[in-house]
């Protein structure tokens, strides 16, 4: 039996985003439906169909305050250092850290696909987009100038660059696939050298 008027709009999508997290931390996003978030909070599923579109609708909101929590993850890191390599060595640390701590919440962040037309809140791209600023400035700060001419290469196309490699080491450390052993350490060290070669003098 559902619990229809318990709750507000807002305190029942509030039991829904909580509870639809846990689901995709125990079981990734296979484990996550409708049907099973209303029966673990005690609502019928129309009555989250009354609070979210569908299940795309419920999963961006989820992945939106992942990305949320990952912001504030990176920039607590980047406020440990004013020195920029060790900035971004710490932005990568902390990035390997939050993807090893919660897996199945970061993957679904990258995994889940919304249907083709339907962009992601302006919300939700602005933390994404924060959060390239946060790597282009700490690169712009640490990479020196380069030998000859100046380079093209905007601190935000680097950004995007170097955090795409930071995200695939990543995601070959969370998956099993980095074929390195004692895997945190040697992902860390992956990661510094990663750094290091985008900072060095070319």
């Amino acid at each position: 039996m559902g619990r229809r008027n318990l709750h507000t709009r807002e305190e029942l999508a509030e039991l829904a985003l909580h509870e639809a997290a846990k689901l995709v931390d125990e079981g990734g996003v296979q484990a996550l439906g409708m049907r099973e978030v209303a029966r673990r909070i005690g609502y019928t599923v129309g009555s989250l169909y009354m609070v979210f579109t569908n299940l795309d609708d419920l999963i961006v909101q989820v992945n939106e305050r992942t990305v949320v929590q990952l912001r504030g993850s990176l920039e607590a890191a980047a406020a440990r250092s004013r020195e920029p390599a060790r900035r971004l060595r710490l932005l990568c640390a902390a990035y390997l850290d939050f993807a090893q701590r919660h897996t199945q919440r970061w993957r679904m962040v990258f995994e889940h696909r919304l249907p083709a037309g339907q962009p992601a809140p302006p919300t939700y791209r602005g933390h994404t987009q924060a959060i390239f600023r946060l790597v282009a400035a700490a690169l712009r700060d640490a990479a020196p100038a380069r030998a000859g001419a100046p380079s093209r290469d905007t601190p935000e196309e680097l950004a995007v660059v170097l955090w795409s490699a930071v995200h695939g080491v990543c995601m070959l450390a969370v998956t099993g696939k980095l074929g390195v052993s004692d895997t945190r350490a040697s992902t860390r060290r992956m990661l510094d050298l990663l750094v290091d070669r985008f900072t060095s003098r070319g």
